[in-house]
């Protein structure tokens, strides 16, 4: 590899094209709040200034200045809301960060346009609307970020990118010999002195509240899911979330309806992203009047809506085992994807050292970034380079770990 700055990749992003981003807001007088050149409390070295033409190319294709500064600006945005001076130390882990992910998104969308790989669309539009349940202000998440959707949404495309890059070259594959390996391994967890089935289900809450719940039963739960009113607003809510289920029922039982899709879109709770997939459980794992249904049905059969305290379910059955151990088959499905998420957890890993000893690069942020501190971790301080490991190496979780590391230094005293 040849490249002007040496660097470590630590996150990945690059440009989709999924429309024009939006212009994010720049903070206000930009040059009130960059780093002092020396002196207080900050261990940095004194930062150059950010230059004003290309951040960097790869194998001579540049990277705008304006995509740096989409992002970094945002970054720099926080600190002056806030009436603060950022301190060196978080401003050159920004300029770090941000510059070598733009570089390596570049790198992964010039060796997929070689090797004639693309992105699934389907998967991200999956991913997008899984990161936005739960979160209330969407807005207000990206502003305390200091991201723009279109910045996440290009990390969610390296994955993506990363994944179909790997799976082309055969590094995903799951062998027959491995699924029987890891069967033997894990068929004693599985063994059971109750019969149990596998069910995916569509939920629909009573009431205003969205509560994203399955109708799991934990030991000991008073959770009380169904939102308290007058007789009158919980009869109304009742009947309205039994009509929807209804003509829910009508849309999954009809003709090559493919009930996944359908969760996918209508259903509420965690098991929504996977097509309303609950799993394999025993009777006493779910609340009374699901199991009294769902173990009475074949497999294949769709229920009419049944409710419980969580609010109207229409159950899939997918699967049926009596007591004992449960048949590879069972949880084929299961080990397979555990094993290619191993997998894509070590190939990622490969694949950014094979990739970056490809590619020519000139690193026109490194300079403007002085040598690298010396400086430990204070106790008690998150373990960001933990986080990035847990997160698997991937697009999202480099470019998370990198965003923590700098906002725990925001949060040390100056």
């Amino acid at each position: 590899m040849r490249r002007i700055y040496p660097l470590l990749v630590s996150s990945f992003l690059f440009p989709s094209a999924c429309g024009n981003p939006p212009k994010p807001e720049k903070a206000q007088d930009l040059e009130k709040i960059q780093p002092k050149e020396s002196g207080g409390g900050d261990s940095a070295a004194a930062l150059g200034a950010v230059p004003d033409g290309p951040i960097a190319t790869v194998n001579g294709v540049e990277i705008p200045n304006a995509k740096f500064r989409e992002i970094y600006d945002l970054k720099v945005k926080k600190y002056a809301d806030r009436g603060r001076e950022i301190p060196a130390s978080a401003d050159r882990r920004y300029r770090k960060s941000i510059a070598e992910r733009l570089i390596y998104h570049e790198v992964l969308r010039q060796e997929a346009e070689k090797l004639g790989v693309k992105y699934d669309e389907a998967a991200l539009k999956d991913r997008e609307e899984q990161q936005k349940r739960g979160i209330r202000d969407w807005d207000k998440h990206l502003e305390r970020r200091g991201e723009t959707e279109a910045s996440l949404r290009e990390m969610y495309i390296a994955e993506l990118l990363e994944k179909a890059i790997l799976d082309k070259s055969g590094k995903l594959k799951v062998t027959p010999e491995e699924i029987e390996e890891d069967y033997q391994k894990i068929k004693g967890n599985w063994k059971s002195d109750q019969p149990r089935v596998r069910a995916s289900h569509i939920l629909i809450p009573i009431g205003p509240a969205k509560v994203a719940m399955d109708p799991h039963v934990e030991p000991g739960s008073t959770d009380k899911p169904t939102p308290e009113g007058t007789p009158e607003e919980q009869k109304k809510w009742d009947e309205e979330a039994k009509a929807k289920a209804e003509e829910i029922y009508k849309a999954v039982t009809a003709p090559d309806a493919d009930f996944a899709a359908i969760a996918k879109e209508k259903s509420t709770g965690p098991s929504a992203a996977k097509g309303g997939d609950i799993s394999i459980f025993t009777a006493d794992r779910m609340a009374e009047e699901f199991s009294e249904v769902a173990f009475k049905m074949n497999v294949g059969e769709i229920s009419k809506p049944v409710k419980t305290k969580f609010g109207y379910h229409i159950i899939k059955l997918t699967g049926k085992w009596p007591a004992g151990e449960l048949p590879k088959e069972a949880l084929e499905d299961q080990i397979v994807s555990r094993l290619e998420q191993r997998k894509l957890h070590q190939g990622r890993r490969e694949l950014k050292d094979e990739l970056m000893a490809k590619y020519t690069v000139v690193d026109n942020i490194a300079p403007t970034l002085g040598p690298e501190p010396e400086k430990k971790a204070p106790a008690g301080k998150r373990d960001v380079k933990a986080l990035g490991a847990r997160r698997g190496a991937s697009a999202a979780g480099a470019a998370e770990a990198a965003d923590a590391k700098a906002d725990a230094a925001d949060e040390e005293p100056e």
